[in-house]
């Protein structure tokens, strides 16, 4: 399995995006995904039900306009990250009623045990520093946006 760094390299970053709803939102990064050529056309639509499978159980809006929309499936071997930055927000069911902006979503492989929380555990550490989400929501292009995530060092990264 990929460490951290080495799924954060191979994200998919979509960044300005327009979506109106949750639904509209995960299907776009799903899109994204098979455009990039990291998940194959054929599993899309598994990818999408296993995404909003997980949210109908409970939303995975964190506070700070941060959301992480994550689903386990047969259809990966390894965790893929699709990062969303949506400069207007949308209502992901945030426990602060705020907007979520910065989107992570997850395919995570339905075989391997729980190897994706430490890299969950991982990311969110870094996302909860209010200088990363600035930069996130500032960057201009992929480059920036991977930059913003992997400069904030952690200790224990998996």
């Amino acid at each position: 399995m990929a460490n951290f760094v080495e799924v954060m390299e191979k994200s998919v970053v979509c960044l300005n995006l327009i979506d109106r709803d949750s639904q509209h939102l995960v299907t776009t990064l799903i899109e994204a995904a098979v455009t990039h050529g990291v998940l194959p056309q054929i599993h899309k639509d598994e990818a999408i039900r296993a995404i909003l499978k997980r949210e109908m159980s409970a939303s995975t809006a964190m506070p700070d306009g941060i959301a992480l929309p994550h689903g386990r499936t047969d259809c990966v071997t390894d965790i893929i990250c699709i990062i969303g930055i949506h400069p207007d927000g949308i209502d992901f069911g945030a426990p602060d009623k705020q907007p979520s902006h910065i989107f992570v979503l997850l395919l995570v492989p339905a075989t391997v045990a729980c190897n994706h929380i430490h890299f969950v555990a991982n990311l969110s550490r870094r996302l909860m520093e209010q200088s990363v989400r600035n930069d996130l929501l500032a960057a201009p292009t992929r480059e920036c946006v991977l930059q913003a995530i992997l400069s904030h060092s952690d200790e224990g990264s998996f």
